[in-house]
């Protein structure tokens, strides 16, 4: 998934005797051997807490051994300061985060952490009454980190692992997130370049410029009825709609049940999706709402020039808990703590890939996108996207049809701005469904995620296609958990903007300062069929955030 597949597990081998782990250094010789290592904070990071003599385990290792350094957490991260340079190898050097390093965890980042107390492994959530022996964090980028606490204070070990289980399992206000710390204490240093940059999609003249970029300004408007969020606080200030519908209806049921145009085929055909009506039980509601769709499909519905299908996401397609489930068996076979778990699995990890359904939700997601393409193009159709609140399906399918037909969607600018275009005015609900305020583990569907795992498969099948490469999608997946910027990290613009303020929005805007920025791809001209035609020329910006 994004490049951190399955590496090297197909060959069997045999097992690793247990684990045992004896020391012959007394704990102040550790603790006087110890190199001392600078903690880099970011602009507006605090120190919270911090544990000496933590010995960092090396996981792949059946002896156990490890670097023993110094365990801290800030406000922003879980950081482990200890000479682990010689650990990594010369070439992924290469491939180094300039904000976070190969030791640190960002508190959004932390699935689950366990301890182990006498060889048992225990779930850690509250307070504790006893402390462990060692520390196990399960990390959403898939990684696992396991330090030993034996020789650590006992003070110590209390302040570290109480801090660590507080800052990261525990209910969070949104305004306590880093985001806003690192906001007020950080600089506008980068320039952009204002002929080659990310589409915000914040105002009217965004949305009319991609309109006449994809020729759908011949049926199609951008309008300003939720100008202030006076209509619906979960659109985008600004959107598109057919030329033919007043804009009284949009205000009719506060923006449900209306066509948004996403995007317009070279057939003059067009992507649409609409959040559906309210849900009534009283006859009389129900024939209004009759009433008033049926006039709003006739705005999309002209035969003989195009007529519209539409693909109800909600009941027809699939659920979120469908993602959910699958995803939490997937991610199980990442979670590996020890060489013993990895040979019990290895031998069938391909049929619980398989079992996890993972993949197959991906297949299903690939194919509903590619008949809808056909259904634009072959078929000359409108297709109309319905889902509850048009917010996460939608958001999904629409951005991997217009991958697939759009080349400008598969250069770094154009990717950037179709995301921001579906994913963040589209209101997908970020802080809920990467569960940033640790409130509801049900809410939490990996949606995005999904989406950059359907988009790594086209990558995959069709490199020359793209401008960027699968380095460049685990940058975006990491991203996610990143509180630098704000793009991850509310629900709707209208949460972003009462949240930030206007003052804050050019603060966004900044490149996210990574080494492992993807390379341009010189064969860009190769034909790859009519699902995936070739790239426009052209140097994408590797800014946004």
């Amino acid at each position: 998934m994004l490049g951190k597949g399955v590496v090297g597990r197909g060959g069997g081998g045999t097992k690793a005797p247990k684990p045992s782990f004896v020391s012959y250094v007394r704990p102040e010789e550790i603790h006087a051997n110890e190199k001392e290592v600078t903690l880099h904070l970011l602009p507006g990071e605090q120190l919270l807490c911090e544990a000496s003599t933590v010995l960092k385990y090396v996981q792949e290792d059946s002896c156990q051994r490890g670097i023993y350094g110094k365990l801290v957490c800030t406000d922003f991260k879980i950081a482990f300061l200890g000479d682990d340079e010689s650990a990594l190898d010369n070439d992924e050097a290469q491939f180094k985060n300039k904000v976070i390093g190969e030791n640190d965890i960002t508190l959004h980042c932390v699935d689950q952490i366990y301890g182990v107390f006498d060889e048992k492994k225990k779930p850690l959530f509250g307070q504790l009454k006893k402390y462990p022996e060692k520390l196990i964090i399960h990390c959403k980028d898939l990684r696992v980190f396991h330090f030993g606490l034996r020789y650590t204070r006992e003070e110590e070990v209390k302040r570290i692992v109480s801090g660590i289980i507080h800052h990261t399992q525990a209910p969070k206000l949104l305004k306590r997130l880093f985001l806003f710390s690192y906001a007020a204490a950080a600089q506008n240093n980068t320039a952009t370049d204002p002929k080659n940059h990310t589409v915000m999609f914040d105002t009217l003249k965004d949305w009319c410029w991609e309109l006449e970029r994809t020729k759908g300004n011949v049926k199609y408007k951008a309008v300003s009825v939720n100008e202030g969020y006076k209509v619906c606080v979960r659109l985008p200030a600004y959107f598109v709609v057919p030329i033919s519908l007043p804009e009284e209806d949009v205000l009719r049921f506060q923006g449900h049940g209306i066509p948004i145009w996403c995007w317009s085929c070279h057939n003059g055909c067009a992507l649409l999706k609409m959040s559906a009506l309210p849900k009534e039980q009283d006859d009389g509601s129900l024939q209004i709402q009759k009433s008033f769709l049926d006039g709003i499909y006739k705005t999309i519905h002209r035969p003989p020039y195009e007529i519209v299908k539409t693909e109800d996401l909600s009941t027809n397609f699939l659920s979120l808990q469908d993602i959910q489930t699958a995803y939490s068996k997937f991610k199980q076979l990442f979670l590996i703590d020890n060489s013993t778990e990895f040979w019990d699995t290895d031998i069938k990890w391909f049929s619980l890939l398989e079992n996890s359904s993972w993949l197959d939700i991906i297949r299903r997601c690939l194919k509903k996108a590619i008949e809808i393409a056909e259904c634009l193009e072959a078929q000359n159709m409108n297709v109309l996207l319905l889902e509850e609140n048009a917010s996460d399906l939608c958001c999904l399918i629409s951005s991997l049809v217009q991958v697939m037909m759009d080349p400008h969607c598969r250069t770094r600018v154009g990717f950037q701005s179709l995301v921001q275009k579906e994913w963040i005015m589209g209101g997908h609900c970020f802080l809920d469904r990467c569960n940033h305020l640790r409130q509801s583990d049900k809410e939490e569907v990996p949606v995005f995620l999904l989406f950059l795992d359907c988009v790594w498969q086209l990558v995959h099948q069709h490199p020359p296609a793209f401008d960027f490469t699968e380095t460049y999608l685990t940058v975006l997946s990491d991203s996610l958990y990143l509180p630098i910027f704000s793009t991850f990290f509310f629900n709707s613009p209208h949460q972003k903007d009462i949240n930030m303020g206007r003052e804050h929005q050019d603060t966004q805007t900044h490149r996210l300062p990574r080494t492992a920025s993807a390379s341009h791809r010189g064969a860009r001209n190769q034909s790859l069929g009519p699902a995936l035609p070739a790239l426009d020329s052209g140097s994408p910006n590797p800014g946004w955030w």
